[in-house]
């Protein structure tokens, strides 16, 4: 069977398999020509877009955002006992530091944004430390000191 035929054959039976119309005129020894043909056909011919570099830094930063706020979330959950109004700290603390993130919501300087990241971040590792402590203190002041503790009978 020549090549010709085999072509015409195999054409027919993928005209049945896909139910489509086959071209028949491919080519299996396709020059670098054809090849640069079909690559110019197929590419996409619209101009590309501008890559906006700023992109994946305001992602960055409303990753940092969003981590700093869930720290703070986390933070926050540790004071459960009430101020002076009977509010709880947590709340307080927690509504305050919303108010905080929604003032500076529309912040575009980059620097800005940076800053009060770092700000941010610092600070609630600083309360966190203080708190840490604090509560070390009041457990030790708590705790029975050796030798000073009573019998039980």
């Amino acid at each position: 069977m020549s090549l010709g035929k085999l072509r015409h054959v195999f054409a027919q039976r993928m005209r049945g398999i896909l139910g489509a119309r086959f071209e028949s005129s491919i080519k299996f020894d396709a020059s670098q020509d054809d090849v640069a043909e079909i690559i110019d056909r197929t590419l996409d011919k619209r101009p590309q877009k501008k890559v906006d570099d700023s992109h994946p830094q305001v992602l960055t930063t409303r990753r940092e955002a969003l981590s700093l706020y869930r720290e703070i979330m986390r933070i926050t959950a540790l004071f459960d006992w009430p101020n002076e109004t009977g509010r709880l700290w947590r709340d307080v603390l927690r509504e305050s530091a919303r108010k905080e993130f929604e003032a500076s919501r529309f912040e575009r300087d980059p620097e800005t944004v940076t800053r009060m990241l770092v700000v941010g971040r610092d600070a609630v590792h600083q309360v966190a430390e203080r708190f840490v402590k604090k509560r070390e203190d009041v457990i030790k002041k708590t705790a029975p000191q050796p030798g000073s503790s009573r019998p039980l009978f």
